[in-house]
C-alpha cells in the first residue's frame, strides 16, 4: 500500500472560510497537523510548503483560486491524489464535485484520501464521496433557510438585522433576543446632526466638519477596527436610513421587500416627517437637490419655474445711472457709459443700484418665457402671505401652546380610560371563552356547530379588542413638540421675510417646508401639513371671531375670553 502511495503525486488541501457553515470545521493549522498524521501513515510524508490552503466558502462553484489551482494541476497531470481532512472541505455545491467525479473518470484523479476513507475510481466510492458532498451542500440549504426565518423574526420583532446604526449599540444579551439601544455617548450626538441638516443651513460636508472638529463623534471600538472618526459616507447613510425614523425595510417569506417598524422601546431621533423633509433635502426620488449658494440667496435651491418646471436661480444686477446722459447701464467690467462715452471714474453725482433677479434656468435648448422677479418683490410677497395667512402674535402663540398641553392631557386622560375598559372588556371576554370551554366539558353544550358558533363570535370580539388595543400608541411627543415649534415659529414671521438675515430666511424656510413656484412673477408657498392646518384654523377663527386677534393690537390673552371663543377652530386638529 505504502509503495502504491508513493508511486503517486499527492496534493494535500485545507479550507476554512468565517461563514456559518464552518463554525465547527478544524482551523487550518489543525487540519494540517491531521493531514501530516495521515500521510505518515500512510507513507506520504507531507511539509507545510506542499500545502495548498485557502479561507473561501464552497458554497459556489468556480468562487476559489486555490481550489482552482489544484483542479488544473489535476488536468495537467502533475496531481494524482489529494488529502484532506473532509470531502466538504473539497465542495459544498454540485458542480465542483461534478468536477472531481469527472477527472476520476477520465484517469486524470486517481485517490481522494480522507482520515475515515479514501474515495477511487469505483461506483461505491463515488456515489459516497458525491453524497458526502450532498450532504454539506443540504446542511448549507438548510441553514440558509434557518438563517433568513430568524431574520424575518427579528425583523418582525422591530429589530434590523445586523451591526447596530451609529448612535445605538447592541445588547449582546441571551441569543436569540439580543435587541438595540441607544448609545449613551453619541446617541444624543447623532441626533444634534440630524436636526441641524434640518434647517436646511448645513450641508453633508458642514455635517462632518462639525462632527470631527467640535463634537468629536469616533465610531464604537471593535475587535478589529474601529475608534476613528466617522467618514462622509457614515453622514449620507445617517440622513437616508429611515431606521433613525422608526422603520425599515427586509423582505417577508416570499422575497418582496416589506416594511418594519422599530421596537417601541428603541427611541427615535427624527419623526417620519423628518425623515422625508431630509429626503426632499438630500433629492431622493427626483426631488432636486437644494444649492448651497454662496452668493447667500435666500430662495435659490427652493424655488421651480411655475410655467416649465425649471429651476430657477438667482444672480446680482449692479447698474449705474450716468449722471450726465441719465443712461443707465451695467457698469461692472466697462470704463465708460455706453451712450456719452463719460469716464466712470470721472463722474460725479452718479447713481449706483444693485438688484437681485430670480429666474428661469431650465436650459439652453429649451426658452422658458417666465419673467424674472426681484428678491424685494418676493420678500414683499411671502411677507404679506404671512400676514394674511399664518402669522400670530406672541400672546396667541403662548395661548395655543399652553392649549395643546390641555388638550394633550385631556388626550391622554381619554386614552387611559377607553384603554382600562377595553381591557376590561377584554378580560371579560376571556373569562366567558374558559367558561364556554367548561360548558363543553361537562356535557352542558353537546351541538358541536352551537359550541363552534359561540367560540367563533368570542374570538372575533377578542381580536377586534386587542387590535384596538394595539393601535393605542398614546400621545405623540414628538409631534406634540412640533406643533409647540410651528406656533413659536409664526410669531413675527412677516418680519423675517421683510427684513430678515439670510440664515434667519433659511431656517424659518426649512421649518415651512415650503416649496416655492415663481408664475407671473407671482410667488407661490406650498406649506407642510401641519402649518396649511394652522393657517386655516387662523383664517376660520378670524372669520367667526374678526376681533379675537386684531391686526395692529396684541389681544391680552390674561383679560379676554375671545381666545377662548375660537379655540375648537384652531386647535381641533
Amino acid at each position: 500500500m505504502k509503495t502504491k502511495h508513493a508511486k503517486l503525486n499527492y496534493k494535500p488541501y485545507a479550507r476554512k472560510s468565517s461563514e456559518a457553515e464552518d463554525k465547527q470545521a478544524l482551523s487550518i493549522d489543525s487540519q494540517k497537523d491531521e493531514l501530516k498524521k495521515l500521510g505518515a501513515s500512510k507513507g506520504i510524508a507531507l511539509h507545510d510548503d506542499d500545502f495548498l490552503t485557502e479561507a473561501h466558502s464552497a458554497k459556489t462553484a468556480f468562487a476559489r483560486p486555490v481550489f482552482e489551482q489544484l483542479i488544473k494541476l489535476i488536468e495537467q497531470g502533475k496531481v494524482q491524489g489529494i488529502i484532506v481532512w473532509h470531502p466538504n472541505r473539497l465542495s459544498r455545491n454540485a458542480v465542483d464535485a461534478a468536477r472531481l467525479i469527472q477527472l476520476m473518470d477520465e484517469g486524470k484523479l486517481v485517490e481522494i484520501v480522507t482520515p475515515s476513507q479514501t474515495f477511487r475510481d469505483t461506483p461505491q466510492d463515488k456515489f459516497f464521496f458525491t453524497l458526502l458532498t450532498s450532504q454539506a451542500k443540504m446542511e448549507n440549504d438548510a441553514k440558509g433557510i434557518d438563517v433568513k426565518r430568524g431574520l424575518r423574526k427579528k425583523n418582525e420583532m422591530g429589530y434590523p438585522a445586523g451591526v447596530a446604526k451609529l448612535g445605538y449599540i447592541n445588547d449582546y444579551g441571551e441569543k436569540g433576543s439580543r435587541k438595540l439601544m441607544a448609545d449613551p455617548e453619541r446617541f444624543e450626538l447623532v441626533k444634534q446632526l440630524l436636526q441641524m441638516f434640518l434647517t436646511g443651513k448645513h450641508s453633508a460636508r458642514a455635517l462632518l466638519r462639525y462632527s470631527n472638529d467640535v463634537l468629536h463623534i469616533k465610531t464604537i471600538q471593535r475587535k478589529k477596527e474601529g475608534g476613528r472618526p466617522i467618514q462622509l459616507s457614515r453622514i449620507y447613510a445617517a440622513l437616508r436610513d429611515p431606521f433613525y425614523a422608526g422603520f425599515f425595510y427586509g423582505t417577508d417569506e416570499n422575497g418582496e421587500t416589506k416594511r418594519y417598524e422599530v421596537n417601541e422601546a428603541v427611541p427615535r431621533m427624527i419623526t417620519e416627517v423628518q425623515y422625508w423633509q431630509i429626503q426632499d433635502m438630500l433629492g431622493r426620488d427626483g426631488v432636486p437637490r437644494p444649492i448651497v449658494n454662496k452668493d447667500t440667496f435666500p430662495y435659490a435651491g427652493r424655488t421651480r419655474c411655475g410655467n416649465c418646471g425649471g429651476t430657477v436661480i438667482a444672480e446680482h444686477k449692479h447698474q449705474l445711472i450716468c449722471p450726465k446722459c441719465k443712461h443707465k447701464f451695467a457698469y461692472r467690467n466697462k470704463e465708460a457709459c455706453p451712450k456719452c462715452d463719460a469716464r466712470i471714474d470721472h463722474m460725479e453725482g452718479a447713481t449706483y443700484l444693485h438688484y437681485t433677479y430670480y429666474h428661469c434656468n431650465w436650459g439652453k435648448n429649451v426658452t422658458c418665457k417666465e419673467p424674472s422677479m426681484e428678491e424685494t418683490k418676493m420678500n414683499e410677497s411671502l411677507a404679506k402671505r404671512a400676514s394674511d395667512e399664518l402669522e400670530a402674535s406672541s400672546a396667541l402663540s403662548e395661548w395655543c401652546i399652553a392649549n395643546l398641553e390641555v388638550i394633550a392631557n385631556e388626550e391622554r386622560k381619554n386614552e387611559y380610560e377607553r384603554k382600562a375598559g377595553l381591557e376590561r372588556e377584554l378580560a371579560q371576554k376571556e373569562k366567558e371563552s374558559a367558561e364556554l370551554i367548561r360548558m363543553r366539558m361537562k356535557g352542558l353544550i353537546e351541538d358541536d356547530d352551537e359550541f363552534l358558533r359561540y367560540k367563533e363570535a368570542l374570538e372575533i370580539e377578542k381580536r377586534r379588542i386587542k387590535g384596538v388595543l394595539a393601535d393605542m400608541r398614546g400621545t405623540d411627543t414628538a409631534s406634540l413638540e412640533e406643533a409647540k415649534k410651528a406656533f413659536r415659529t409664526i410669531v413675527g414671521l412677516s418680519e423675517v421675510f421683510k427684513s430678515g438675515t439670510f440664515e434667519e430666511k433659511q431656517e424659518v424656510l426649512s421649518a415651512l417646508g415650503s416649496n416655492l413656484t415663481l408664475k407671473a412673477q407671482i410667488l407661490n408657498i406650498s406649506n407642510k401639513k401641519l402649518f396649511s392646518v394652522i393657517s386655516k384654523g387662523l383664517l376660520e377663527a378670524r372669520r367667526k371671531n374678526p376681533t379675537f386677534e386684531p391686526r395692529k393690537y396684541e389681544a391680552d390673552k390674561d383679560e379676554t375670553d375671545t381666545f377662548v371663543s375660537v379655540r375648537p377652530a384652531l386647535l381641533r386638529r
